[in-house]
Formats: C-alpha cells, structure tokens, sequence
C-alpha cells in the first residue's frame, strides 16, 4: 500500500492506493476459483502473473489535476515495477470505470456478483503491461488538452 500526505502536514493523507501482487485477489474474490480460471483463459492472462491496483482514493481538492495525474503515474510506475504482464482493476462505479479504462482498457467482467451481503454490478478490466504507459500518456494529453477534467469528480475509492 502507498499513501500520499500533505507536506505541511504530515497526518492527513491526501491519497492512496494498494497493489497486490499475490492471491487471492480482490476484484476477482466474488466468482469461484472455477469462474475466475474461466475468465483468465479466456482473456489469455496467467494466473500468476497478475497485480491488481485496488482501493484508489484521492482528496481531489487537495490534489488537483495535475496531482491526480501524478499519484496516478506513481501508481503506474508501482505497477510495472513488480515485473507482472497483467494489470487488473475494477469498480461498482460507472464513472470511475470510464476514466480508468482509458488506460486499463480491456474488460474482464461485465455484471452483478454478490458483495458481501449486498448484489452489486461490478466491473473488471485488465490491460498488458506494454500497453500501460502508451494509454496512459494518452490520456493524459487528452485530459489536458481539453478532455472532461471532471470524469472522476469525487473521493470515492475505486
């Protein structure tokens, strides 16, 4: 897990995220180990060479966008360091799915799974790692040179 904190002051945090880099996973933790092989292969991933990015949350007022561009290419930067081809995300949130698959653009799983006690639509998606920074530079320029600066408007986590 990364944390970032204010400078000025150390105690509160500003934004964070985790990277996992070992089962079980997350985003995936609400199917079988059956349905999680079926959607692996058929994607084409390797079970053991995945990491997943989840728990992303950011004090945008704090941030700003240039900052949320940062932590994110921190996090990117996180991501491929750990040598692992796949990276996986996912969100209940249908805005923070379409900001995010901007760079992790594949969808994994589309549908309704059972969350705790609670049936919640979920989505997956996953992208190789020699996409990762091309889309990401991508769409970061897109953003700055006039894409919706407020696709991800809120603090909510991902």
């Amino acid at each position: 897990m990364r944390v970032f904190i204010e400078d000025q002051r150390p105690d509160e945090w500003v934004a964070g995220y985790s990277i996992n880099a070992n089962a079980p996973y997350r985003y995936l933790s609400a199917h079988s180990e059956e349905q999680q092989k079926a959607m692996l292969e058929q994607a084409g991933i390797p079970a053991n060479d995945i990491i997943e990015i989840g728990t992303i949350w950011m004090n945008l007022a704090a941030l700003g966008k240039k900052g949320r561009w940062q932590i994110y290419q921190v996090m990117m930067g996180d991501a491929y360091a750990t040598n692992r081809s796949f990276i996986l995300g996912g969100t209940v949130h249908r805005r923070i799915r379409d900001f995010q698959m901007q760079v992790v653009k594949n969808l994994l799983f589309d549908g309704d799974v059972l969350l705790g006690a609670k049936k919640q639509h979920v989505w997956l998606y996953y992208t190789h790692r020699d996409e990762l920074w091309f889309d990401f530079f991508r769409a970061t320029i897109q953003e700055f040179r006039g894409g919706d600066p407020d696709a991800y408007s809120s603090s909510q986590a991902a």
